[in-house]
């Protein structure tokens, strides 16, 4: 682990080994913030995302979502059928009458059929609750 730390920063610095040694190391400085700037531009864009375990519910939830159809009633609420059965989501309120949507506080397959068809993204919708639940 050492020496690809010790290599990477040799391969970074390649030209700034011919200057003296304190903009060598603003050089290092500098490409260390760098460094660390993306990583932790990662770090946030992983964190908004789901455990493995809650995303494969989630996958789980997408892909029952695919057999159903959806009849609008307003902006928010919306009727949702399955052959026989129909149930009531209002996505402004994380409603379903399912009740997935508000006991496992992420979208239900009911959810996200709505959203696959208006373009939203399903993962503004679940609670920070969700990664310890299914952590």
């Amino acid at each position: 682990m050492t020496s690809n730390i010790a290599e990477s920063l040799n391969a970074a610095t390649v030209e700034a080994r011919e200057v003296p040694v304190t903009s060598l190391l603003e050089c290092l400085r500098g490409l260390l913030q760098d460094w660390t700037y993306i990583n932790r531009k990662l770090a946030q864009k992983t964190m908004t995302r789901l455990t493995p375990v809650a995303e494969k519910a989630l996958t789980k939830n997408f892909v029952y979502s695919l057999r159903l159809t959806v009849t609008p009633a307003n902006e928010y609420m919306f009727e949702v059928f399955k052959e026989d059965k129909s149930w009531i989501v209002n996505l402004k309120e994380q409603i379903c009458t399912s009740n997935r949507f508000q006991k496992d506080e992420m979208p239900c397959g009911h959810a996200l059929v709505l959203m696959k068809e208006m373009n939203i993204d399903p993962y503004n919708y679940y609670s920070h609750n969700t990664q310890q639940k299914y952590g």
